[in-house]
Order: structure tokens, then C-alpha cells, then sequence
């Protein structure tokens, strides 16, 4: 191998690893109006068939250094409109993804540049899912050693994880920690592990 050859196998190998890295920012008190300014068309459009539309995930939490990504959960009491969603959500761009391999937690892209980077779900209100979310945003609200875990935890994979994936499942289980001092179930608890790990 040249010189030109190394250099430039080097150069593809340096980039793809700062590609699939993960960004992990100190928390940015913008993300509640970017929520509001996300929530406020999609309420507009469905707002008639859904029960809520929640911020979830670390960027909802203050004070918690996060990946700069607005996790939405739309939540629904049954699924009996769901067509009606898809075909509404449709109208502002988003494109059904399926549950991407976690039960009654469906995901949307949005196909059109968006306004803040952010991750769309419609979740049962009864879901294990939507429970996930909503518990661990209030373990850590509540528990300060734990917001300090978790967020050092967030700090040191983004340095590490060579991708959102891994990232991901490497936090698995110091939230199953979280969700079961919060009282959830055993077998729901490797439901959860068994989605997070598949």
C-alpha cells in the first residue's frame, strides 16, 4: 500500500467513526420550545383522536445532559384510530416505520427537513413502552443520585458508543434498576431488556 493509499484509508476510516458517533450535550433549556413548536401542528392535525402528546426521554428532564433529539410519545387509548393517524401524520411529512421491534410502540420518520431533530412515537397509554418512558423521566426527576448515574453514564458512552445503537443498549440495565425501584413487574422488566437487547 502507497502512501496515497494509506492516507486515504485512513481518512475514510477516521470519518466514518466521527459519523456514527454520539452527541451528548449539556442540557439546553430550548428543548422545551423546541417540543412546543414540534407538539403544536401535530395536536393540530390529531389532537381529536389522541389522549396526549408527552415529551419524554433525557431532553424533557432539566438539568440532564442529553443527545440533542426530542423524544415525542403521542399517546392513544386504543388503536382503534391508528389508520387515521398514519394517514394524518402523513400530512406533515411523517412516514410510518412500524414498532421497530418494541410492542405497541409505533415509530414515524419525518420525510420532510425538520424543524428540530426528534424521534416520533404513538404509544398505548397502557404500553409497556409508554410506561418505560414515563417512569424514567420520573425516577430521575425525583432521585438525584440517580439523575447523577444516568447523566455520568450519558456523558461517558457518548465518548465511547460507536453508534446511537450501542449507545442505547449499553444503558439498559441502569434503567431496568430505575423501573424496578419504581415498581415494575419482573416479567415486564425482561421484556423490556429482551427488546433493548434484540
Amino acid at each position: 500500500m502507497n502512501n496515497y493509499e494509506f492516507s486515504n484509508r485512513f481518512l475514510f476510516v477516521a470519518v466514518s467513526h466521527i459519523c456514527m458517533s454520539v452527541i451528548v450535550e449539556p442540557y439546553n433549556p430550548e428543548w422545551i420550545r423546541w417540543f412546543e413548536e414540534l407538539r403544536e401542528p401535530i395536536w393540530d392535525m390529531i389532537g381529536d383522536i389522541v389522549v396526549d402528546i408527552v415529551h419524554v426521554g433525557s431532553t424533557s428532564i432539566e438539568g440532564m445532559s442529553a443527545k440533542p433529539v426530542i423524544d415525542i410519545d403521542i399517546v392513544v387509548a386504543s388503536w382503534d384510530y391508528f389508520t387515521e393517524i398514519i394517514n394524518r401524520l402523513g400530512k406533515l411529512g411523517y412516514k410510518h416505520q412500524g414498532d421497530l421491534g418494541i410492542k405497541e410502540r409505533e415509530a414515524f420518520k419525518q420525510t420532510r427537513k425538520p424543524v428540530h431533530p426528534h424521534n416520533l412515537y404513538v404509544c398505548h397509554r397502557d404500553s409497556i413502552a409508554y410506561k418505560n418512558h414515563i417512569l424514567l423521566k420520573k425516577h430521575l426527576t425525583e432521585n438525584p443520585e440517580a439523575f447523577r448515574r444516568y447523566e455520568q453514564l450519558k456523558i461517558s458512552l457518548g465518548k465511547t458508543a460507536s453508534d446511537v445503537d450501542t449507545y442505547c443498549r449499553q444503558k439498559t440495565e441502569i434503567i431496568l434498576e430505575f423501573l424496578a425501584a419504581e415498581g415494575v413487574p419482573d416479567e415486564e422488566l425482561e421484556e423490556i431488556r429482551s427488546e433493548n437487547l434484540s
